[in-house]
């Protein structure tokens, strides 16, 4: 039997912890995978290790999955593996993907995709059998869009 699986994007931009647990918390996420290369910001409170803390000390949790960042090339195998893991965590727990950019399309006249999650990993995900991709904007609003659709560098 297929079982729906649903993930959540995010990016963590000049949010204050507070205000992005309020996002997670407002989706009902409860696992938080890190898609960048490094889990470094200059924002000290999206360093992987005190994210990590932060995001624990809340019940959530957090696994940083260096393989499925957008700054380096992967080799086809470990970005698979960390798409995979991805995919296993979201089918046990609501999931949210997490980089650094906060919009995930550009505001050109035809949108591009401004981070990995949607030029990379969203049509992964959906050719593996993920079900929706739900991207949580700055605002707290959220988007669904077909991401194979959207013009891409990645």
């Amino acid at each position: 039997m297929h079982r729906s699986i649903t993930i959540h994007t995010i990016g963590h931009g000049r949010h204050e912890f507070k205000y992005f647990l309020e996002l997670l918390r407002r989706y009902d996420v409860r696992f938080v995978c890190d898609v960048r290369s490094v889990a470094r910001s200059r924002w000290p409170q999206y360093n992987g290790g005190v994210l990590r803390e932060l995001l624990e000390e809340s019940g959530i949790g957090y696994e940083h999955l260096p393989e499925t960042g957008g700054k380096t090339k992967p080799l086809p195998e470990d970005l698979a593996r960390g798409v995979d893991r991805i995919i296993e965590i979201a089918s046990e727990v609501t999931t949210v993907m997490m980089c650094s950019e906060s919009q995930p399309l550009s505001q050109h006249k035809q949108p591009r995709a401004n981070c990995h999650r949607v030029g990379m990993l969203a049509p992964m995900l959906r050719a593996k059998g993920v079900d929706r991709i739900i991207h949580i904007m700055p605002d707290g609003t959220a988007s669904e869009f077909d991401e194979s659709a959207v013009p891409s560098i990645w």
